[in-house]
């Protein structure tokens, strides 16, 4: 499909997103279907405690791309005002000036102001990172990340990556594009069910970072939290070494589980342990992301900043994917070193199968909640 040939705004030109009244300062960045601009907006953010925000103008050529678009949001609202993950504000969406069956979403998030944590790493491409700022960016993200794990259902990213890493102003590394999003997703039971899930990852996924168990499906697998945990190791080794360890060899390097450090950078043997215990084939044998974060921990001489994460509830059954968010229990995200409480999603409802089923794109995949 052809994209939509729109201009851009100008300094000063002001909209009504949600709630807020919102001044264009200025355009960042385009891609795809989107523009990003920074904008005042009133009233103030009250978690970063800002009036200056991100503001994603979006155009969704129908109404299924816009239902996709949704669930994007669904899942920063139930992630809202994390310490480590960019903060939903507000969003509106509606009918397109095109005339052609188009739609217009605004989607107003925290300004991170120090960029993306690959232009940070570029600028020290001669004085590579040094051990504990590798170790605070991996922190923090894996924070970000706990937060999607301990919803219930909990959530996937499935796209965890250095661009997808942004610094706010006082130097903190927020998880950020949840367009990837998914539950759990259970191993495909026909021919069908395959040829969706493979679609779908490679459409939702990058590359380098996919895990054994996304690459060779017929492994009978779940795509889970642990092919979010694969990702995090391929993010810990690009911080150190800036590639990826199956850069060369590609999907069957990843399924051969192969790979080596460089000598240089020169990093602990603690360090690069980690990296192995993370990267193992059998994702039931990687660490869940509160053991990650508690080796992080005691390699930089710090206590755990969360705790265990429990299942409390099963999902109900039969929701869609944006209904699915809209029932997640935010309740048992537990002490995530966030200086504000996040807003509570869960309605009344009562909760009876571990199964349920997500329609997307007018296909079907089953979903099942693993009780961990």
């Amino acid at each position: 499909m052809n994209q939509p040939q729109i201009g851009t705004y100008n300094v000063g030109t002001q909209l009504t997103v949600g709630s807020h009244q919102v001044e264009i300062i200025k355009y960042l960045t385009s891609g795809g279907f989107a523009q990003v601009y920074s904008a005042l907006i009133n009233p103030p953010d009250p978690h970063s405690n800002s009036s200056v925000a991100c503001l994603k103008r979006v155009i969704v050529p129908d109404k299924p791309s816009l239902n996709t678009l949704r669930a994007e949001v669904d899942a920063m609202r139930l992630l809202k005002n994390n310490r480590y993950v960019v903060s939903y504000i507000d969003s509106h969406a509606a009918k397109a000036m095109l005339h052609n069956g188009s739609y217009e979403v605004f989607v107003l998030m925290e300004y991170c102001e120090r960029g993306g944590l690959i232009d940070f790493m570029n600028t020290r491409l001669q004085n590579r990172l040094h051990e504990f700022e590798i170790l605070q960016i991996m922190s923090q993200v894996t924070q970000g990340v706990a937060a999607m794990h301990a919803l219930q259902p909990p959530l996937i990213h499935r796209d965890i990556k250095i661009e997808n890493v942004l610094i706010s102003a006082n130097n903190e590394y927020k998880l950020c594009d949840f367009g990837s999003v998914c539950g759990i997703v259970r191993p495909p039971r026909n021919s069908q069910e395959l040829s969706y899930v493979q679609q779908d990852i490679l459409k939702n996924t990058t590359a380098q970072y996919r895990s054994p168990e996304m690459i060779d499906t017929f492994r009978g697998l779940p795509i889970d939290e642990k092919s979010d945990i694969w990702a995090l190791g391929i993010f810990l080794y690009k911080l150190c070494y800036y590639t990826t360890p199956f850069e060369k060899g590609g999907d069957l390097a990843i399924l051969s589980g192969k790979f080596e450090f460089p000598l240089y950078p020169n990093y602990s043997e603690q360090l690069k342990g980690l990296i192995r215990d993370i990267l193992v084939q059998d994702p039931r044998h990687r660490p869940n992301v509160y053991q990650l974060l508690k080796r992080i921990s005691i390699m930089q001489n710090v206590p755990c900043p969360i705790n265990d994460i429990q299942v409390v509830q099963a999902p109900s059954s039969h929701l869609n994917l944006t209904e699915l968010h809209q029932l997640s229990a935010t309740q048992n995200i537990l002490s995530l070193n966030s200086p504000t409480t996040m807003e509570n999603t869960m309605p009344n409802a009562t909760f009876k199968s571990a199964w349920l089923i997500i329609l997307q794109q007018h296909k079907c995949i089953l979903i099942e909640n693993h009780h961990k």
